[in-house]
């Protein structure tokens, strides 16, 4: 029994075709990346899938309401990307399945995706690390892939694990016959991190081929940056009025 409605905005056949999926996770990452691509690139939504797997972000179900006061059910969105020589399939949505639903979920999208042309498949998100300089990780679904992203500059995963749909999704297409490999973007927090962000979005645009204007994403950094120095300087404002207020005694 399919969890997963696709409904399609248009008909499509990709051209050596690309999935690259981009969810809500670790600072976002992946979300960010794909959301500004589709927004730069001005790329047209061609299907939507609905499922009972996509609850809110907290856990229940419901819906969400846009800024127009409009209802709106959580749900995973399809745009295309038509390149010189290939097609690219940008999925983006508003939440991850639940836990127990995901495989299901990535076995269907993948069975869509199949249908409509595809052979690639990518995975972007974001992923925490030890050191202090930014990179991009990569996590591959075999060992020709591995050798093919050490080439291209990325850094690998060495051991861990994956949670959710990022590695689900391109660990079951290897499975299947897929190209499949995932690619993480340091991500400093779980709070968004729009740096990260722009890491894996040039780290695509490296591969295939694409380019995108990263000015607007440049300009977001930069507020994020400025909105931190300001509440850490209203921190350290109120510790010093705490110092002050302290008594020099104690009884």
């Amino acid at each position: 029994m399919s969890v997963l409605e696709i409904v399609k905005l248009r008909s499509i056949k990709l051209r050596n075709g690309v999935l690259i999926q981009g969810l809500p996770g670790i600072g976002l990452v992946g979300k960010i990346a794909v959301d500004y691509i589709v927004s730069e690139l001005k790329l047209k939504k061609v299907a939507e899938g609905y499922s009972e797997a996509l609850l809110l972000p907290i856990g229940n179900a419901g819906v969400l309401i846009d800024d127009e006061g409009i209802l709106r059910l959580p749900h995973y969105s399809f745009y295309i990307y038509e390149g010189d020589e290939r097609d690219i399939l940008f999925l983006t949505g508003d939440v991850q399945p639940v836990s127990w639903l995901q495989h299901k979920v990535a076995e269907e999208v993948l069975d869509f995706f199949k249908s409509v042309g595809g052979v690639e498949v990518v995975a972007v998100c974001g992923t925490t690390s030890r050191e202090e300089k930014r990179a991009v990780y990569y996590a591959a679904g075999d060992g020709d892939v591995a050798k093919w992203l050490d080439q291209m500059g990325f850094k690998r995963s060495a051991g861990g694990t994956i949670t959710g749909a990022c590695g689900l999704v391109p660990a079951i297409a290897a499975r299947k016959g897929f190209k499949a490999y995932v690619l993480m973007g340091t991500a400093l927090s779980p709070e968004p991190d729009p740096e990260g962000g722009k890491l894996v979005v040039e780290a695509l645009s490296k591969i295939f081929r694409f380019k995108v204007d990263l000015s607007n994403l440049d300009g977001i950094i930069e507020e994020l940056k400025r909105r931190q120095k300001e509440v850490e300087r209203i921190r350290e404002s109120l510790e010093m009025r705490k110092e002050e207020r302290r008594p020099g005694y104690y009884v």
